[in-house]
Order: C-alpha cells, then structure tokens, then sequence
C-alpha cells in the first residue's frame, strides 16, 4: 500500500514538472493569452484536468514556470550573491571588487548562455520584460532585483559612489546588458561572427571582452 502512494506521488510530481516544462516553451512562444490550457497539456502530454488540479488555474501554472526559474536561477547564483552580499556589508575594498564584478559577469555568462537550461527560460522572460503579467513580480523580486543590487554595489565600490545614486545603477545596468545582449540576440550575434552556437572556447572569449570593458569602468577611463 505504502509503495502505491509513493508511486503515485512519484507520477504526479513527475506530471507536474512535465507541465512546467511545458507552461516554459508554450508561454514563450505564445504569451498568456494565446496559449490554450489544450496546448499546454498537449505539450505536457497530461490531461487537461492535471493543471487545475496541480495548479488551480492557467494562470497558476503560469505562476508556477516562473517561481521556478526563479529557483533554478538561484541555485546557480546564490552561493557568488551570498558571498558578494558579505563583503559588501564589511567595507569591501576596490581590487577585492574588481575581482568579485569579474566573478559576477563570468558567472551571468555561464548562466545565461552557457546553459542549455537557459534556453527554455529565454523567451518566457523575455515575453515579461516586453509585456509585464503576472509573473513579472516573481522573477523581479524572486531574482532581478537581487542579481543587480548585486552588480550595483560593486560599482558603488569600485567609482567610490553611493550605491543609490542612478548614474551607478545605469552603470551597473550597461555591464549586465554587455551580457543580455547575446541572449536576446543570439541568432544574429552567431550570424554576424560566422559561429554555430557558444562552444566553452567562445564563451570564455566573451567573458574575457566583458572583463575587459568592466576594468574600464573601474578605472574611470569609460
């Protein structure tokens, strides 16, 4: 009997990431409103009754597939943000920075191109930058705020600025978006340097280019 209910509960967590994995791709192709509860189990090849039942509504699946990018993003970020956190919070100084900005940008291209998981995310939450929903607040405060927060600080360190100055914030915005752009433009990036795809070779060339432009951030000269 134990071993039933355990099985059971194995297929319905197991239905229930099949959804998620399928509110990923069928939300980002589509949005919210052009994907149809039919699709999305389609896609999940569940029935349809399984997402009300796992998530209430579309909309609580919708939900589900960005709190879980959430958690997948913080995973991979959470042990460099803790560290960078501390040493902000204990008078952190310039060329200790400069190392942790570098860490922080090898770390966001790793994540953001180098992973084939990132691929499913893309277009999700790309489609709520561009259209903010319901799933706008949970990526924001779940992961944006504290990635640039993060980026922010380093910078506040490294121009000797405080941290809520804009022009700061600005500057911290430009370095990660040296990275986003080869997310959001990836087909035509790859086009235009004659590449099939970000080899780990590629990958720390553009990590070393991004380190680059940040040095000229941190010594003025930008």
């Amino acid at each position: 009997m134990g071993a039933h209910v355990e099985s059971l509960q194995d297929r319905g967590e197991a239905t229930r990431q099949r959804l998620i994995d399928a509110a990923l791709a069928v939300f980002g192709e589509f949005g919210f409103d052009g994907a149809s509860t039919r699709m999305l189990a389609d896609q999940a090849g569940a029935n349809l009754a399984a997402i009300p039942y796992h998530f209430g509504s579309k909309e609580g699946l919708y939900r589900a597939a960005a709190q879980y990018i959430v958690e997948r993003i913080t995973d991979q970020t959470n042990a460099m943000l803790e560290e960078i956190e501390h040493a902000l919070l204990n008078a952190l100084p310039r060329a200790k920075a400069l190392g942790f900005l570098h860490k922080y940008t090898d770390t966001m291209v790793a994540i953001m191109l180098g992973s084939k998981e990132a691929d499913s995310w893309a277009a999700f939450i790309m489609k709520e930058q561009l259209q903010p929903g319901a799933a706008f607040e949970i990526l924001y405060n779940g992961m944006m705020r504290r990635i640039h927060e993060a980026g922010a600080g380093l910078v506040a360190v490294l121009l000797k600025q405080p941290q809520i100055d804009n022009r700061i914030r600005l500057r911290a915005i430009a370095i990660f978006g040296q990275i986003l752009i080869f997310r959001t433009s990836r087909h035509s990036v790859l086009r235009q340097l004659g590449w099939k795809e970000f080899s780990r070779d590629r990958l720390e060339l553009i990590q070393s280019i991004i380190r680059e432009n940040v040095d000229l951030v941190a010594t003025g000269s930008a």
